[in-house]
């Protein structure tokens, strides 16, 4: 046999196996022998320590390293002082901060929760709450509702109190919509039927790009603008209450208030549907910083006051509004919102007669300001696609950007500007509804 590899190791036929090598091989040497060479000299928790030299290996090495220990190593309390870590104000919500070594421990109020405290239960699928979740000191989430709706005895869901609430379509309205198409129950067309008087409505060559037809009561928040003497649609709206439309303050420009009325209920502009209803103006708000020679299209808001109460039925009803934070949350959150309005179904191509929608999603603010060469506001959002051809524009300013939170549809937006309109790379752009005009749009009939 041949020896090869290390000793104790031979190469046979064999599996390789251990052999035990001569006793010769390693050198018995006695214990206190041994000590002598191996022995370390023990240099922490020995007499008189406290006075040597600060040594770092003795104090933070063989010893748990602690700041009284370092501070041996150092000796300079400037050097190892902690400070104190709540001195930049850590803790978020009206958390407390108390100092700890190197930290600092937040004791969050109720309803919060994170090292800062930075998360509250309403961040959480928004408290659980049906409608808006609001923290309380106290009692942590509280879920409230919108106008209209009172808080149910789980605590958390909104039942209506009348029998139009906000932003909730008529049962007969929700079967049209899951059964059967935009075109199925309407009437065979008849160019002879007329709408108040012959009014022949012209519509604007700007329109909402790649949508689709309405069912009639699927938008029955969105009113029409229309001209007295032009007969033209010129601008769209939301139904807020029994005697407020919101719109784009843009639309008022060079108009009088007796030059216009507001139509609700309206589906397609050929045809009596019976479902229509016309109302003039009392007064409007215009939101006080707009200012349209500095900037057309910032704080961009506008209401109007109707003379008369508004008649709610299964086609007209109205939209809810919600607090700041609920409706920014929604807007981020991904859910695709629907604009609405009437005009052409591509660009330079015919009108439709039928209010047409299409469905945007909200685009970051980076992106959205990144598209535009105009300044866009913080009072403003990008809504729509990069490439495909689904967008609202110029005639359809002032309607409705609707976002449907579990079963409830919210205003989120109103339609505004846009650069072109569907054009590669550009997006449409909104009027925040967290800039609010100061009404009273829950005020009842009189």
């Amino acid at each position: 046999m041949q020896r090869v590899g290390a000793p104790g190791f031979y190469l046979s036929a064999q599996p390789l196996s251990p052999v035990s090598p001569p006793a010769s091989v390693f050198p018995v040497v006695p214990r206190h022998t041994a000590g002598s060479f191996l022995k370390r000299q023990k240099r922490y928790n020995t007499p008189f320590e406290e006075i040597k030299q600060g040594n770092l290996e003795r104090e933070c090495h063989e010893e748990m390293c602690s700041f009284e220990e370092a501070r041996e190593v150092f000796e300079d309390g400037e050097k190892t002082v902690d400070g104190d870590q709540c001195l930049s104000s850590p803790c978020q919500n009206g958390a407390e901060c108390k100092d700890a070594i190197s930290s600092y421990i937040c004791w969050c109020p109720v309803g919060f929760s994170g090292k800062n405290c930075e998360i509250g239960e309403c961040d959480m699928d928004n408290g659980g709450c049906v409608h808006f979740c609001k923290p309380d000191k106290f009692r942590g989430a509280v879920c409230e509702c919108a106008a209209g709706y009172k808080l149910a005895g789980d605590g958390r869901t909104c039942d209506p109190e009348g029998d139009f609430p906000c932003g909730r379509l008529a049962v007969n309205v929700i079967s049209a919509l899951s059964g059967r198409s935009a075109q199925a129950d309407l009437p065979e067309e008849n160019l002879n039927d007329t709408i108040n008087n012959s009014l022949l409505l012209e519509l604007p060559s700007w329109r909402i790009v790649g949508g689709n037809e309405v069912t009639p009561g699927e938008i029955p928040w969105q009113v029409a603008l229309i001209d007295n003497d032009k007969r033209v649609i010129f601008c769209g709206g939301s139904i807020l209450s029994e005697r407020w439309v919101i719109t784009a303050a843009h639309c008022l420009e060079k108009i009088t208030i007796d030059s216009f009325f507001v139509r609700v209920g309206e589906h397609n502009v050929h045809r009596n549907e019976g479902t229509e209803d016309d109302y003039e103006i009392s007064e409007w708000q215009v939101h006080n910083s707009y200012n349209a020679s500095k900037s057309r299209f910032n704080h961009d808001i506008a209401l109007l006051r109707l003379k008369t109460a508004i008649v709610f039925s299964d086609f007209i009803l109205p939209i809810c509004l919600g607090p700041k934070k609920f409706t920014e949350a929604v807007l981020e959150s991904g859910i695709r919102s629907l604009v609405s309005g009437w005009g052409r179904v591509r660009f330079a191509g015919a009108e439709s007669p039928v209010m047409q929608k299409v469905e945007v999603p909200y685009v970051q603010r980076t992106v959205c300001k990144d598209s535009s060469s105009s300044h866009i506001s913080r009072y403003m959002f990008c809504a729509g696609y990069l490439h495909e051809h689904k967008d609202a524009c110029q005639g359809d300013s002032g309607g409705p950007h609707a976002s449907k939170y579990r079963d409830t549809w919210f205003l989120t937006g109103i339609v505004s500007w846009g650069e072109e309109c569907a054009k590669d790379g550009k997006f449409g752009v909104y009027t925040h509804t967290k800039t609010r005009l100061k009404c009273r749009v829950s005020e009842p009939a009189r």
